[in-house]
Formats: C-alpha cells, structure tokens, sequence
C-alpha cells in the first residue's frame, strides 16, 4: 500500500508526464532566479524593469505561479535587446505543492492583463495578428485559463 506521500509523488510524476510528452518536466526551486541566470547567459550587463517578473496564481489552484517578461531587461544598454520582431518572450511557470515551479510555456507577446473572470483569473494576451491565422497589422488578442499546467485557448480575436 503507498503512503500518501509516496501517492503524492506519484500523481505529481504522472501529472509532469502528461503535461510534457515524451519527458519529465524539470521542477525549477526559483523561476526568477532561473530565468536571471538564463538572461546573464545572452548579456553581459542586464538591468531588470520592475515588469520582469509577476508572481502570482494565475491557475486558481492556491499556490503561486511565476511569469517572466524578457522585454523587461536592458541588455548590455539596450532595451528590448532580447525580444523579436512577433513580441517579446514570456514564460510561464507554474507552483507545485512540493516546493518550486514547473515550466510550462513560452510566448512571444506585446503584452498581457489579467482579468478575473467568473471566480477564476484568464489571460488576455497581445500577439501577432498571425496568431490568430490573418496577415493583417492588428494585434490578435488570445484569451486563455490555465488548468494544472496546461493552458487552454478560450477565444481568439
């Protein structure tokens, strides 16, 4: 008979499994810290706007999540330096009840809000028009909730 930690590990292995196929996720100790070591990897010098990193629940589960903007860093003087020509890099992570973050996605975005909606917090994310399958210059905005470690589209305009 399991233990209920050992249960625990379990359902927590088999729940990364599933969110990630093919591989284990990586349970990271601190996302900010990770994603600053990442940065000092691709700049010499980086300066961190106060928009660099929010930390909150974002899956309505009661534990916090983390989110990393890269448009925040000033690389070696530049702002912006490490974005592109869609957005800049977003990443997302999310808190596990043994302790850390387990990554669970990137995008590159104009930006985010949170809104409450129902009970629950949702993303309505600033992409590129081709996000949203046109060639147009209007921004595409994605609405999407996050469920355990899976984001799930809710609309696209």
């Amino acid at each position: 008979m399991f233990s209920r930690f050992a249960l625990r590990i379990a359902l927590l292995s088999f729940a990364l499994v599933q969110a990630v196929p093919g591989q284990a996720a990586e349970i990271i100790d601190d996302a900010v810290a990770y994603e600053k070591t990442q940065v000092a990897e691709q700049c010499k010098t980086a300066v961190y706007g106060d928009d660099f990193a929010a930390v909150v629940d974002f899956n309505n589960d009661g534990l916090d999540d983390a989110i990393t903007n890269l448009g925040a860093v000033n690389c070696d003087g530049i702002d912006g330096k490490l974005c592109g020509s869609v957005g800049c890099p977003h990443n997302f992570y999310v808190g596990v009840a043994e302790g850390g973050y387990v990554f669970i996605a990137n995008a590159d975005l104009y930006g985010y809000e949170l809104k409450k909606r129902y009970g629950n917090l949702v993303f309505e994310m600033k992409a590129n028009a081709a996000s949203c399958g046109r060639d147009n210059d209007e921004y595409c905005i994605i609405t999407s909730r996050v469920r355990g470690l899976r984001f799930d589209t809710i609309s696209k305009r």
